[in-house]
Parts: C-alpha cells; structure tokens; sequence
C-alpha cells in the first residue's frame, strides 16, 4: 500500500518538476501546496465538527455523569445527541487518517528519489551505486542501494537527471545529523553545517502551527493534559525528522507548517463570517410595534 503511494506521489512530483523547469525544490513546495489545497476542505470540516462539538460539550458531560453506571443507556443517549446536533464525533479522526499515509510514503519518496520519483530499473539503481561506493556492483544488496539512493541521485546529478540542488550551497539530498562530528561516521556523507537551519526552524514552526491551530479551542482537564504533552513532543519530532532525513522530507515538513498556519488563519476567518449574524436579520426578531431600545 505505502509501495503504491510512494509511486504515486514520486510520480506527480516528476510531472511538477518536469512543468518547472527540473527544478526539485520548487517542485516540492509546489507538491506541498497543492496537498495541502487538497485537503483544505477536509480540514475545514474538521474544524467545524470541532466548534460543533464544543457546542454540546456541556450537554454530553452531563450525560456521562448521569449515565455513568449504565453504559448502553449512555451510548443511545450520547447518539441522539449527536444526531440532533448534527454532529460526527470520528469527523475529526477523518484528515489525520489521510495525512499518516501521505506522510510515510514521503519518507520512501525522499529517501529513494531514482526509484519512485524517475522509476529508474533497480540493476541500474545497483550499478550506479556501486560506482558511488567504489565496490564491485555484485557486492550491492537492494537495502543498500537503497540506504545510498539518495546521495548516488546527488553524487550524479547531471548524469541521472535529477536536480536536488536547493541554492546557498545545500541539497535536498543532504542529512543534517551528518554535518554533526558525533554522526559523521562516512566521510562521503559529510555535507554543511547550514543543513541544521532547516530542523531549527521545523522545530520553531512546529511550535507556532501547534499554538495557532489551538486557538480558542476549549478542552477538559483531561484533554488539556494531553495537549501539552503533545505540544512538547511535536515539536520535537518535526526537528528529529528534520535532522536524520534528507533535506528534501525537511523542507517538506517546514513549508507544511508554514502553510498550516496560514490555513488555520483562513479557516478561523471563515469560521468568523459564518458565525456573524446578517445585517438587517435583528428586525426579525422584534415584535410589530416595538422598537429597537
């Protein structure tokens, strides 16, 4: 399944490069945006689901207290409140579930770029890495090939067809960790330090998306709990990612959280409008007879 994404998304990141110029790191910011436009309804309905649920917060907490000791009665009661209010309460399980797919055959894509991006034979994919290597090709496994993909692409760039160059010097084949002297335990893998600017502002962005997409939601004791262990660990994660992969899953994960921010920004406006009463409705609401005092 993940095979089948991975060559799927490897494929419409080609046609993005391709329509670019061979430009690979415009061609990922541009693959970025248009997933994330594509789930941008998605989120949206997420959120409302999220408002809608806040709604009835008081209502279901009352309902748990009361029907604490009797579990179906709790469910029934608890089903007819959300089918009155219209609300699904897996609505918001919805997005995530997409997303965690996406996101695991992104690390196949940026990890083997010849295999799912240009769908080069592996035979090929072997020979050009035992020459990167500088053994016999009949000393290359598949896993290996497939641990060094992504610095054979880099390594034979004009030669393969691949242009991982993201400017100031860096690749999106890069690793981070291996600009690190505790990590850098292959000299062929040694790249610059400036590669750790991306994990630096993966982490800070992580934070900021976190904050804003939390904005004026409200959360029980236990939830709230939970949030702040997540907020910490997020974060922390988008930096670690950031740091053991290429560049190229990097630059993916920041420009994400970049674009998340600005997103929940929409979606709060939207969110706003729908919200506000119509102008000229209050008349309405108002008796004949009777004035606006």
């Amino acid at each position: 399944m993940i095979n089948f994404i991975s060559g799927l998304l490897g494929a419409i990141i080609r046609v993005i490069y391709n329509i670019v110029g061979s430009n690979y790191f415009i061609a990922l910011l541009i693959f970025t945006f248009l997933t994330k436009l594509i789930l941008f309804p998605l989120m949206l309905k997420q959120l409302k689901s999220t408002k809608s649920i806040q709604k009835i917060a008081p209502e279901d907490k009352r309902l748990r207290e009361k029907y604490k000791d009797n579990q179906q009665k709790l469910a029934e009661e608890l089903n007819k409140l959300y089918i009155e209010n219209n609300v699904s309460p897996w609505a918001g399980c919805l997005v995530p579930i997409i997303q965690i797919p996406i996101i695991f055959a992104m690390f196949y894509v940026v990890r083997q770029p010849l295999t799912y991006v240009l769908h080069m034979d592996q035979n090929q994919i072997n020979s050009y890495t035992a020459r990167y290597l500088n053994v016999e090709e009949s000393q290359v496994t598949e896993d290996i090939a497939k641990s060094y993909e992504i610095y054979v692409a880099n390594a034979y760039e004009d030669e393969i067809g691949l242009n991982l160059d993201m400017g100031f010097g860096l690749s999106l084949g890069d690793t981070p960790k291996d600009s690190i002297p505790f990590f850098q335990k292959d000299e062929t893998k040694r790249v610059s330090k400036w590669t750790l600017v991306i994990p630096l502002l993966s982490l800070i962005f992580s934070i900021i998306s976190t904050k804003v997409s939390q904005k004026n939601v409200q959360m029980t004791e236990d939830q709230a709990e939970m949030q702040k262990s997540m907020n910490i660990m997020m974060p922390i994660l988008s930096a670690w990612i950031a740091i053991c992969w290429p560049l190229a899953l990097g630059v993916y994960w920041l420009f994400g959280n970049i674009l998340s921010i600005g997103q929940q920004f929409i979606m709060d406006k939207l969110m706003e409008d729908n919200n506000e009463p119509k102008k000229g409705n209050k008349k309405l609401f108002l008796g004949k007879g009777e004035n606006n005092d």
